[in-house]
């Protein structure tokens, strides 16, 4: 039973609608009214939730989408997210379930149009507001720290059925559940057509969104769950990204238990995909993006002929963030120049070890270690067998992330934790323990001039780190520090999402670098 204020709040919200539809004729040129101004109007207690790893896997379970974006932490590190993200529709039917069991005495739902705008992340507390209500709508949204991560809108009214839908597709062969997601290039992708089974039953799918699945239907509540699968493990599979959706809620739930689909359209400029899809109770279409897939970096036997043989001899160089990445280039280079290569990783030990076993292979001498420059240098280079003379620093946080306002305090002291705290710490332990000299490359960014959108705590961190670099050649006599503000370069970092970024080739540019450091103690603090 709902008691206090927030009783008075739902009774003020349904006497709302009833006014809304009294006067429904009163609206003139078909503006929307807006009747709420913010949630806090509505209700006296957020809706809000803690997206954890439990409630992923749980919904993983039921929708049968298992792509390594939501369930694998090394794997999603490597994709434009940087870490694991919540499911789309999970956070949907989240948000569906929650205003169902409000009880606020929605009209018949007929249409969801949502945009999934942002990500959301394992461990982020999303809550809900609603933020428009006329007489055929009503529009809400799932916020994260005060950003819009999710867009919905429901519309009311009566509800269509199936067979006056439009629906393109031209097959309906029927399609498993995938064990793991499937691998699809843009080419294969076109024309892709067939009918995907629900991973779960819409029983199973209503004890997990009960509220949602009394509003609009059990069969209906597992239809959207499938939807995350056919996206996430079908089609684009596993290099997709969920967009948005548009679907008619119809009055024909009959069928078999699952979504037929056919893809309408590729656009490879943007790498858009749209899907039109019926089962379920559902029909309608939705836009996704077949993402570009991990950043590969030429092996060293590629890279060899643009080395000197035994250039580099004498040198043991520490590839802080070598695992992958312009790290990983800098270690095949040094090391076809005769170096020996230390390899550091945080949490890709295997992909570290392939990069060593690729150095050994070859010929060329390599070993791996961890390292996480947040926690206490001496300690961790404790452990290696050589000593460097040579440090090249590409640790780093994920770089893009969502924003709400110009200046965001935590992301700053993230950066600064990697770019100032962390590297400081890391060249006076490798100092101390060898204080005749080492050489130290610090990579910093043409985005301290250009400053890109939602870029400020990065390109001020970097900014910060070169001032660091001056004063480290004054105060420590052994440290010759070279920082280079490099441009855009091929990276699982830098890939974009749907317009490819204009990148010059890193080899070029990682070479002379290289060379530098080889030089004199005399080299140029920062150069563009």
């Amino acid at each position: 039973m709902l008691l206090g204020q927030e009783q008075k709040t739902l009774a003020d919200l349904i006497f709302t609608q009833d006014l809304l539809r009294r006067h429904e004729n009163s609206v003139e040129d078909g503006h929307k009214v807006d009747t709420i101004n913010a949630a806090s109007a509505i209700f006296s207690k957020p809706m809000s939730k803690l997206f954890d790893a439990k409630s992923q896997v749980k919904f993983a379970a039921l929708s049968g989408d298992f792509n390594p974006i939501h369930m694998d932490a090394i794997a999603a590190r490597r994709t434009q997210a940087g870490a694991p993200v919540v499911h789309g529709i999970h956070s949907l039917l989240w948000l569906l379930d929650h205003l169902a069991e409000r009880d606020l005495g929605l009209l018949k739902a007929t249409s969801l149009k949502v945009r999934f705008r942002k990500f959301l992340y394992i461990g982020d507390r999303a809550k809900i507001e609603i933020l428009q209500i006329t007489p055929t709508s009503l529009r809400a949204g799932v916020l994260v720290d005060g950003a819009e991560v999710v867009d919905v809108s429901i519309g009311f009214g009566p509800s269509p059925r199936a067979a006056s839908l439009p629906f393109r597709g031209t097959g309906a062969i029927p399609i498993p559940v995938p064990s793991s997601p499937v691998d699809l290039s843009l080419n294969q992708i076109q024309g892709h057509a067939g009918r995907l089974s629900f991973a779960s039953t819409p029983a199973e799918a209503e004890k997990m969104f009960p509220h949602a699945a009394r509003y609009l239907g059990a069969q209906r509540t597992a239809a959207l769950a499938c939807l995350s699968c056919l996206v996430g493990m079908v089609v684009p599979g596993l290099h997709s990204l969920f967009a948005g959706l548009e679907l008619s809620i119809c009055d024909d739930q009959g069928g078999a238990a699952g979504v037929e689909f056919a893809v309408t359209s590729v656009d490879k400029r943007f790498r858009l995909v749209r899907i039109a899809v019926r089962g379920g109770g559902l029909s309608g279409s939705l836009e996704t993006i077949c993402r570009p897939g991990k950043v590969s970096q030429p092996t060293i036997a590629q890279i060899a002929p643009s080395v000197v043989q035994d250039e580099f001899l004498g040198s043991t160089a520490l590839i802080v963030g070598g695992s992958r990445g312009l790290g990983e280039l800098t270690a095949k280079l040094i090391a076809a120049g005769g170096a020996r290569v230390i390899v550091t990783y945080t949490k890709g030990k295997a992909d570290a070890d392939a990069v060593c076993a690729e150095i050994r292979e070859w010929g060329g001498f390599c070993e791996s270690a961890a390292y996480d420059v947040r926690q206490k240098a001496a300690s961790q280079l404790a452990a290696l067998k050589q000593t460097p003379t040579h440090v090249y620093y590409f640790a780093t946080p994920t770089i893009f992330r969502r924003k709400r306002k110009l200046f965001d305090p935590h992301r700053f002291e993230e950066f600064n934790s990697f770019y100032l705290t962390g590297f400081l710490e890391l060249v006076e332990a490798c100092l101390r323990l060898r204080p005749e000299g080492i050489s130290v490359f610090f990579p910093s960014t043409v985005f301290v001039e250009s400053r890109p959108a939602e870029m400020t705590e990065y390109a001020m961190s970097k900014a910060a780190g070169e001032v660091l670099c001056a004063d480290l050649r004054k105060f420590w006599r052994g440290a010759r520090v070279l920082a280079r503000r490099l441009p855009p370069l091929p990276t699982d970092q830098t890939n974009s999402l749907l317009v490819p970024m204009e990148t010059v080739d890193p080899l070029h540019l990682i070479l002379p670098i290289v060379r530098d450091m080889q030089k004199a103690r005399t080299v140029p603090t920062v150069s563009a």
